[in-house]
């Protein structure tokens, strides 16, 4: 148990400042932990809930949003309605730390709130890291790219999926980004490595928030708000970090006064934090491998697996010639995905079909997506490796005979590690 003292009176600075950053963390990561806690976080909703009319208010009356702040989930975090979420914690954190600061003026200090409040902040930021670190151990956040993605441009890819290409084609860079995230998140759990778990949640974070920002990836003001969280958290000992890192001076170890006022309170809360870190840890673990396993690496291949450029296409009889701009001929099919397959046109459209190969009648069943209709059945013949499809779509009866492409051409995904260079291997693989 922690030695107890009676710490010192706070200056009215120190006093003033704690009470607006403690609501305004307070309202970001509300209602954790509740909300990951099982059988209690799906109650813990109504919080969010109580934020639309909030965002939507600001928006019209103060910022003269005309158009509606639309309120959905799209995997960004910086959508409008996110901005002005911001906003609005900012305005609740001036009214509300300002009555906080008239109704307790006369308290001398906070530092028994202060110690919960880090603790609290400390595992909000440790799982946040742990679930980002986990499933990258997994290889599952940056998946290997898929071969329809191969096949296309640098220059027709965003920056975000920049980044996820660079990320999920070096399995080894990515574990390594995850493993620093975990051992944050690890460190983050205990009260004597809380500080070099805070300050290595900051290199990784900050890290983050820069590709964010240079590649526009839609996780900037999450990422950020890491970042201020993980200083705040290792700021507690900033003169001592000043002094061991700065004037080379022997740092003693600090004077701490205790959460709680007995050992079988202290013996509870450490039970509490241990199963609150181990639940965390064990069922983020159990998510990832099931992701991987259902989507991930580990996830089924299509029967077909490969890709297949077109070398005649027959249609009603007539042979189509593969002109460039055709929209009607295909030029490559790629079977990587179990249940969706994309067919390339002549002029480089992909069109991408819900799928169903059965090995044992060698059949294929192609449902165009985004469109009801009947699946259209073709069959299959496979020797020495090239394909025959025969069937009907849209109405027109198709031959369609496909090469195999070599997949030892994808240089990205091939290239392997090499201790020795002779010169280096900067180069694209044309066909």
């Amino acid at each position: 148990m922690e030695s107890t003292i009676h710490p010192a009176p706070w200056s009215p600075l120190k006093r003033f400042s704690f009470r607006y950053i403690f609501v305004f963390f307070t309202l970001i990561i509300l209602p954790f932990p509740l909300s990951v806690i099982p059988w209690i976080g799906e109650w813990t909703e109504f919080y969010s809930d109580l934020y639309p009319p909030l965002v939507d208010w600001v928006g019209t009356y103060l910022l003269g949003i005309a158009d509606p702040i639309v309120h959905e989930v799209t995997g960004s975090g910086d959508t409008l309605y996110d901005w002005v979420w911001y906003l609005v914690l900012i305005l609740l954190t001036v009214l509300i730390g300002t009555i906080f600061t008239v109704a307790d003026r006369h308290r001398k200090n906070y530092e028994r709130l202060y110690g919960w409040f880090l603790l609290i902040l400390s595992y909000y930021l440790a799982y946040t890291l742990l679930s980002y670190g986990i499933i990258k151990l997994f290889h599952l956040q940056f998946s290997p790219p898929g071969l329809s993605r191969l096949f296309n441009t640098y220059g027709q890819s965003s920056p975000m999926r920049l980044v996820w290409t660079f990320m999920g084609s070096s399995a080894t860079y990515t574990i390594f980004a995850g493993a620093s995230e975990t051992l944050a998140g690890i460190l983050l759990l205990f009260r004597r490595t809380r500080t070099v778990g805070a300050l290595l949640a900051f290199g990784v974070m900050f890290n983050v928030f820069m590709l964010n920002m240079s590649y526009d990836i839609p996780v900037k003001l999450f990422s950020l708000q890491l970042v201020v969280i993980s200083v705040y958290i290792a700021a507690r000992h900033w003169r001592r970090l000043y002094t061991f890192f700065l004037t080379e001076q022997a740092v003693p170890a600090p004077s701490t006064r205790s959460l709680v006022s007995s050992n079988r309170a202290w013996w509870v809360l450490v039970a509490v934090q241990v199963l609150f870190g181990g639940f965390v840890i064990i069922s983020q673990f159990k998510g990832a491998k099931e992701g991987r396993d259902q989507y991930g690496v580990g996830s089924p291949r299509s029967a077909l697996y490969g890709v297949y450029n077109v070398d005649h296409f027959v249609m009603n009889g007539d042979t189509i010639p593969d002109r460039l701009s055709d929209t009607v001929r295909w030029k490559r099919i790629i079977f990587d995905y179990p249940k969706f397959t994309p067919i390339t046109m002549m002029n480089d459209h992909d069109k991408y079909f819900g799928t169903e190969i059965d090995t044992t009648a060698r059949t294929i069943m192609f449902t165009q997506r985004g469109e009801n209709q009947e699946a259209d059945a073709f069959t299959y013949e496979r020797s020495d490796g090239e394909l025959l499809l025969k069937g009907m779509m849209n109405s027109d009866t198709l031959e369609v005979h496909l090469k195999p492409y070599d997949l030892s051409r994808f240089g990205l995904l091939n290239r392997g590690f090499h201790w020795v260079n002779e010169v280096p291997y900067n180069r694209y693989n044309y066909d």
